[in-house]
C-alpha cells in the first residue's frame, strides 16, 4: 500500500512514471485495476468527528463530575453515597457497582436492617461496564422520574435528597441520612 501512496503523491506524468504506470498495469488483473480506479477516484466519504471519551476517576470529584453529567440535581449526594457503599471506592459490590445496586451479576454477602436489627444475606449485584454507566444507572432510577416514581432530584436541597433516598427506601440502614449528610459535609 505505501507503494501506490508514494506513487499517486509523487506522479506528474513524467515520461517515465507514465511507463511504469502502464508497465504495472499489464500485470494486474484487470478486475483488480478497475476496483482500484474506482477507489482512487471516489470521492473522501466524510467521517464523523471523533466523540471525546469521558473518563472520571474512582474519587469524590469523579463521582461528582459522573453524577453532574447523569443530570443528579445533588451530585454531592451520589458522591456520598459512594463514598458510604463503597468505601471511598474500595470496596465494590459488583464490577463498576460503588452503590450497592442489587441485580444479575456478583453475588455477595451484605446486610440488610429491616427494622428488627442486622441481617447478613448473599444478594447478587448488577455489574457494570464503566463507573459512568453506574452512576447514570442510579440517576436514572432514583434521582429522575421513573416509571411512575418521584425522583429525589425534587429536594429543595442535599440533605433532603438523602433524606428522601431513604423514606422512598432506598437503603435499609436507620443511619443512612445521617452518614450521608455527614459526609456531604466532611467533603464539600
Amino acid at each position: 500500500m505505501t507503494f501506490l501512496t508514494d506513487a499517486a503523491k509523487y506522479f506528474n506524468s513524467e515520461p517515465h512514471q507514465v511507463a511504469a504506470w502502464n508497465a504495472l498495469e499489464t500485470k494486474i488483473p484487470s478486475f483488480l485495476l478497475e476496483d482500484f480506479k474506482r477507489a482512487y477516484r471516489a470521492e473522501p466519504k466524510p467521517q464523523p468527528p471523533p466523540q471525546p471519551t469521558r473518563v472520571f476517576g474512582n474519587s469524590w470529584e469523579g463521582i461528582y463530575q459522573c453524577a453532574a453529567v447523569a443530570g443528579a440535581k445533588y451530585p454531592e449526594c451520589v458522591a456520598a453515597q459512594w463514598a458510604l457503599e463503597s468505601g471511598y471506592g474500595k470496596y465494590l459490590s459488583g464490577k463498576n457497582n460503588f452503590f450497592g445496586i442489587k441485580g444479575k451479576g456478583t453475588a455477595k454477602q451484605t446486610w440488610e436492617d429491616y427494622g428488627q436489627g442486622t441481617v447478613y444475606i448473599t444478594a447478587e449485584f448488577k455489574d457494570f461496564n464503566t463507573p459512568l454507566d453506574c452512576v447514570q444507572y442510579l440517576v436514572d432510577r432514583w434521582y429522575k422520574n421513573y416509571k411512575g416514581y418521584k425522583g429525589v432530584n425534587r429536594a429543595f436541597d442535599r440533605d433532603n435528597c438523602a433524606y428522601l433516598l431513604k423514606t422512598e427506601g432506598y437503603a435499609t440502614d436507620p443511619n443512612y441520612v445521617s452518614k450521608l449528610i455527614k459526609l456531604m459535609n466532611d467533603n464539600s
